[in-house]
């Protein structure tokens, strides 16, 4: 790859200006955004709900469970018993992981066993108590201290307290990726007169990777990423960074075929005609698919506006001329592209003194 350099093409289309520019880079991104966020906040959003729902049920059967425990008196054995289980339930390391058929026979010898025991719910509370390890032999305490009821009412009593927690794990993994996704497009659209800042470049990739799950998921591509530049950070606009790597990573997405894989990667690079100081090295971010590629006599054309190699109604031909202005005359960088059938690569250079 060559090394950076600033580029000449900066003037394609003069009567336009930068405000308006940024303004319509801004409008078009967000347009592709918006269906893909709604899909990605759906998600979380049904599971949090679905395990909220869960989660009141089984705050219902607990308290079932608790009023029938207080009913009678319990003996030390069995307040011990009842201790050592809630332990190993909640503090053991995660069961490890089985094949699908290694599951379902061990659910299903839990359960026969389970129900042998006199124990209610055996086949609805066996595949709990399989997921965080538990083995009969290490259930027959339980078996030995209580009476058949009160065998039934603890093991139903130590699969709601552990699902429970396991649903509350479900809803805060779900509102974590909503305040995620809400983060990204906050600093996607902050307001573009805000000053020049201190950008973490990872972290803006990896925000706007987050902004384009739902379409990586559709398509089943893979994303690999090689982030090896250090420091990572440069001053920049972030919302005129995020609307490079948006256009340049959905176009990659186009491209792509179906469980195709994209490669981002990172790295410092200086200019040796200028000593190779702090003040010229560059961060250069290349993102490479792996689809048709792009004929050699459209190189030429593809930062020109209007002009586009995507079937009529697919593309507005300003993608890329947009992404081409935002890094030569605002964040006084350069771009590079290199393409053949199966590998596309666009790198981007960036000044960290910009």
């Amino acid at each position: 790859m060559s090394q950076f350099k600033p580029s000449a093409q900066s003037e394609s289309v003069p009567w336009r200006t930068d405000a308006e520019d940024l303004q319509q880079a801004k409008m078009a991104a967000l347009g592709k955004l918006t269906a893909g966020l709604m899909h990605e906040l759906h998600n979380p959003g049904t599971a949090a709900k679905r395990a909220s729902s869960q989660l009141r049920e089984n705050m219902l059967r607990l308290q079932q469970l608790s009023l029938r425990f207080s009913s009678q008196p319990r003996t030390q054995p069995q307040l011990d018993c009842m201790r050592r289980l809630l332990e190993r339930a909640l503090l053991r390391s995660p069961a490890l992981a089985m094949s699908s058929v290694e599951q379902s026979d061990a659910e299903e010898t839990m359960a026969v066993w389970l129900a042998a025991s006199g124990v209610e719910n055996a086949y609805a509370i066996a595949p709990a108590l399989v997921a965080i390890g538990f083995e009969p032999s290490e259930l027959e305490c339980a078996q030995m201290a209580f009476q058949s009821t009160g065998f039934s009412d603890t093991l139903n009593w130590l699969e709601a307290l552990v699902t429970s927690a396991s649903l509350v794990s479900a809803v805060e993994e779900s509102i974590a990726r909503i305040a995620d996704l809400a983060q990204s497009v906050k600093e996607f659209v902050h307001d573009e007169r805000t000053a020049s800042q201190e950008i973490d470049v990872h972290a803006s990739l990896q925000s706007t990777l987050t902004l384009l799950g739902h379409k990586l998921h559709l398509k089943q591509i893979k994303v690999n990423k090689c982030f090896s530049a250090t420091p990572s950070t440069l001053r920049a606009c972030g919302p005129a960074l995020s609307q490079v790597w948006t256009n340049l990573l959905d176009n990659a997405i186009d491209a792509s075929p179906e469980g195709g894989v994209i490669e981002i990667s990172t790295r410092i690079e200086g200019d040796p005609a200028q000593g190779d100081s702090a003040d010229t090295r560059c961060i250069a971010v290349s993102i490479t698919d792996a689809g048709t590629g792009i004929a050699a006599e459209n190189l030429p054309h593809i930062f020109d506006a209007f002009y586009t190699s995507k079937p009529q109604g697919a593309g507005t031909g300003l993608g890329l001329e947009i992404v081409h202005r935002i890094i030569t005359r605002k964040l006084g960088g350069a771009i590079e592209v290199e393409s053949q059938p199966g590998r596309t690569s666009f790198v981007v250079y960036l000044p960290q003194r910009g």
